[in-house]
């Protein structure tokens, strides 16, 4: 385990712009959402990256709200976007996305979409508006107390940054709630990479090809807070690494070793915020 930081979210939070909706499908507006992403703001070969694949992004969105329609049509769909390795790696296993929704609701699903001859494994994190506008409020006694607060305060404060939106309403630029909490950022998700990726499960484990890349993605975006607040040679060789490795589909063992190493830096670095 890591060196914990709080979450420090002020709520209620704004987080849809007034006025603006999203139009994805226009090329200039494509380009200004990829260049603000935390990834390509430390690496602008991958907005053109990103660019190539609008297509993919746009059909796999298309099919989520159909499912969204299908399975819950009582929910009224505020905004879908899309996070995750998707936007790191060139051929990622799986695509993530978020659907806000009105009013608190809390699930996750991973429906298998068709498009055209391929089948494709996604994620759609279903989250009610009000969750990311007054914190965290419904009770489930069957997730670790902690936890689903951590996401929302995550999330809430990183919309922006962090997710593609593809439909509906744009994000607010929730910019200096970002990069005060972006130490908060990185102990929340080495942290929860840790429990669910590093350590072995049992019965109950994930497969070792997907634990491998999940560790790497999660060093690598926990890479990019750091490297918001606190740029130097090191977290840039690291984020090298950690995506090199990404790259060449890492075996658990190496996954583990760049994970460990890339934990040591956050421990250096939180040592001398705190200090």
């Amino acid at each position: 385990m890591f060196t914990k930081i709080p979450f420090r979210v002020n709520y209620p939070l704004k987080i849809f712009h007034p006025t603006k909706i999203i139009n994805f499908e226009e090329k200039e507006e494509r380009e200004k959402l990829f260049s603000r992403n935390i990834y390509c703001l430390f690496d602008p070969e991958r907005q053109s990256i990103l660019e190539e694949k609008h297509k993919l992004f746009l059909d796999l969105g298309k099919e989520i709200l159909k499912y969204m329609d299908r399975y819950h049509k009582d929910l009224q769909i505020l905004n879908l976007s899309l996070f995750g390795s998707s936007l790191v790696l060139e051929n990622p296993g799986d695509y993530d996305f978020l659907a806000i929704t009105q009013g608190n609701i809390f699930l996750l699903e991973e429906p298998l979409l068709r498009l055209k001859d391929n089948f494709i494994q996604t994620g759609v994190s279903i989250k009610g508006v009000e969750n990311y506008i007054l914190g965290f409020k419904k009770k489930d006694n069957t997730i670790e107390s902690g936890r689903l607060e951590q996401i929302i305060d995550r999330t809430s404060i990183s919309l922006f940054r962090r997710h593609i939106p593809l439909f509906g309403r744009e994000f607010i630029n929730n910019e200096g709630k970002f990069l005060n909490n972006a130490y908060a950022q990185i102990s929340d998700l080495l942290n929860n990479a840790y429990d669910l990726f590093y350590l072995e499960r049992g019965k109950d484990a994930i497969p070792e090809e997907k634990r491998a890349r999940k560790l790497l993605t999660r060093c690598y975006e926990a890479s990019s807070y750091l490297k918001a607040v606190d740029s130097d040679e090191k977290i840039q060789r690291m984020r090298e690494r950690i995506y090199s490795a990404l790259e060449s589909g890492p075996k658990i063992n190496e996954s583990k070793g760049i994970f460990e190493e890339f934990g040591r830096l956050y421990e250096e670095k939180v040592t001398k915020k705190i200090l």
